[in-house]
């Protein structure tokens, strides 16, 4: 028989307190923990403060100048503006930034991009100009121009030109652009190869790229000076019944009509003429002047009267001019040859004056009929009542023939003595 052996009651005891030592563990860590959430616990950073200009120096400057500007708060500054343009700047450190004036800026305030806001200075910052660059000349066109030509001149820096001279005479200008200006030569200017000097506020540029041509052609001394003188007289002759022949009154005129058949006579009589004395000086080993370069501004070749006015005048002025020039050639041959030339001239004017008017072929304006010859040359008068042709001398038949002349063709015959 078993025996139970009773339970033995379990005996309830009680946790015992904590050590100090264990307390100060437990609470020193618990003190770490606060210390860190704390920290973490802690109010934000104040804002920055505006960034203040207190000045910039100098006050202006042009464009390329270095500025000192002050205030406070500029680290970190990442834009500079001088009115709406972009400067090239340096943060010196927190109270100075140095910049460069821009070239196209204009006076304006200063505003400033920096971690504390954007400002704006309170006073404007004064662009100065920028000093003007001397000029340059780079070409002349045309390199060789008559007195009152215009001539274009291509360069740099003409903006504001003052003054434009060819060899010290001022000239009459027009500034197109900063590169290209515009000029008339000088009546004044002497023939050969000119200065051109132009002068603005930067300075003055100078070239040597331009000749003024000569305004006359000299026809030479002695037989050649005469044979030129009446070969360019048969030029202009010969240019003037070329014109005829292209205007609307010769053309309406029927053909076969006399008043045609005489304008054609006339014309290759002058051609016949021109390129005779062309020749002749040639095969004297000899240089003619050059062409001629007419001008008939005052003639309208559409008109009769016009024409035939025009053509009276030259005719008479060939005759004058040939019976006033024989006594400068010494070659009895020549004479001969200038005497049989103006009979023929001779019965060209009397035919236009038959034109112009009837029965006008001669009168006292042509030969000395009643009183003496008007000549200035006292060896050109004709006695009064000696029905003999007027005689003019070269001077006094260019400044006629001079007329229809242009400027490098006009007739120097001061070599005819």
């Amino acid at each position: 028989m078993s025996t139970e052996l009773p339970l033995r009651p379990r005996l309830l005891t009680t946790a015992p307190h904590p050590s100090r030592r264990s307390f100060l563990r437990y609470t020193g860590a618990s003190a770490a923990l606060a210390s860190l959430w704390l920290a973490s616990c802690k109010k934000e950073d104040d804002p920055l403060a505006p960034a203040t200009i207190t000045g910039f120096s100098p006050a202006s400057g042009m464009p390329g100048a270095t500025i000192t500007l002050t205030g406070s708060g500029f680290t970190g500054t990442t834009s500079l503006l001088l009115g709406t343009v972009a400067a090239t700047f340096t943060v010196v450190n927190d109270t100075t930034i140095t910049f460069t004036v821009p070239a196209s800026a204009q006076t304006a305030a200063l505003t400033l991009t920096t971690p504390g806001g954007v400002i704006t200075s309170a006073s404007a910052f004064t662009v100065l100009p920028a000093p003007a660059s001397a000029p340059t000349i780079t070409n002349v066109s045309p390199a060789s121009a008559l007195p009152n030509a215009v001539v274009t001149v291509v360069g740099t820096n003409f903006t504001g030109a003052t003054a434009v001279t060819v060899n010290g005479t001022s000239a009459t200008f027009t500034v197109t652009s900063s590169t290209m200006l515009t000029f008339v030569v000088p009546t004044a200017s002497v023939a050969g190869a000119a200065t051109l000097v132009i002068a603005t506020s930067g300075g003055t540029a100078t070239s040597t790229g331009l000749t003024v041509l000569p305004t006359t052609v000299s026809v030479g001394t002695g037989k050649l000076g005469v044979l030129n003188y009446v070969y360019a007289l048969e030029q202009l002759e010969a240019d003037f019944y070329t014109q005829v022949r292209a205007g609307s009154y010769y053309t309406g005129l029927a053909t076969g009509s006399a008043e045609k058949l005489i304008l054609d006579d006339l014309f290759y009589h002058e051609v016949i003429h021109r390129e005779f004395f062309k020749a002749d000086i040639k095969v004297s080993r000899n240089t003619p002047i050059p062409d001629l370069r007419t001008t008939f501004s005052t003639v309208n070749f559409n008109d009769r009267a016009s024409v035939l006015n025009t053509a009276k005048v030259l005719e008479d002025l060939g005759v004058a001019a040939y019976n006033g020039v024989s006594q400068y050639l010494a070659e009895p041959a020549y004479v001969f040859l200038m005497a049989k030339i103006v009979s023929v001239e001779a019965r060209h004017a009397a035919m236009i004056r038959d034109l112009v008017a009837e029965s006008t072929f001669v009168g006292n304006d042509i030969a000395t009929v009643t009183s003496a010859s008007t000549s200035s040359v006292a060896t050109n008068n004709a006695p009064a009542r000696s029905s003999l042709e007027r005689a003019l001398s070269p001077q006094e038949v260019v400044a006629i023939a001079n007329t229809f002349l242009a400027d490098g063709s006009k007739l120097d015959v001061s070599g005819i003595r």
